[in-house]
């Protein structure tokens, strides 16, 4: 199984290619496209991803179904995963897409832990003091979770606030045995 990070890096590796070749709007369609595909039809992605199904015919079966809708910067890149084994990669696809077409929007996410639901004035207050600490557009999921026990917890990218009780505690719990075993 291949990490999403390898992923992200052959992806930026296609990016940067086709920013060189002035490609990029092409490259965007042609990465939604693929997503598509691989979201939407499953044994394209089994046949891609099946280990004794031959380069060649998993080369043959990238040209028929991409043909030419995809470009030959596209297909070369999906022809290349196929010679060096790095189908896997296709999973992350349509997350590293979608990443990418919000990154260059100018748009991160954050993901918010809270007890109880966040009101109207709370979400749009947050929303906009994230914005400006972050100086993007942030779009905010918020995830309820009662083992919290309060509070809030923020990510963003890999960035955590934890501002939760249940975190307060831990490091309370964690500072007093520190302080016991000195």
């Amino acid at each position: 199984m291949l990490d999403k990070s390898v992923a992200i890096t052959f992806v930026n590796a296609l990016l940067e290619v086709s920013v060189k070749k002035g490609l990029f709007e092409r490259i965007e369609k042609d990465l939604a496209l693929v997503s598509d595909v691989i979201t939407k039809h499953g044994d394209i992605k089994k046949i891609l991803f099946h280990p004794s199904i031959t380069r060649n015919e998993k080369k043959q079966l990238i040209k028929k179904v991409f043909g030419t809708s995809a470009s030959d910067l596209m297909t070369n890149f999906l022809n290349l995963l196929v010679d060096r084994r790095k189908e896997g990669i296709l999973e992350f696809l349509p997350a590293i897409h979608k990443e990418t077409v919000d990154s260059n929007k100018g748009i991160i996410k954050a993901r918010v832990t809270t007890v109880a639901p966040l009101t109207e004035n709370q979400m749009n207050g947050l929303k906009k003091r994230l914005d400006k600490l972050t100086g993007k557009k942030v779009e905010i999921e918020v995830v309820q979770d009662p083992q919290i026990l309060g509070g809030i917890m923020i990510r963003v990218g890999n960035t955590m606030v934890d501002g939760s009780i249940a975190g307060k505690l831990k490091n309370l719990r964690t500072r007093l045995l520190e302080l016991r075993t000195a």
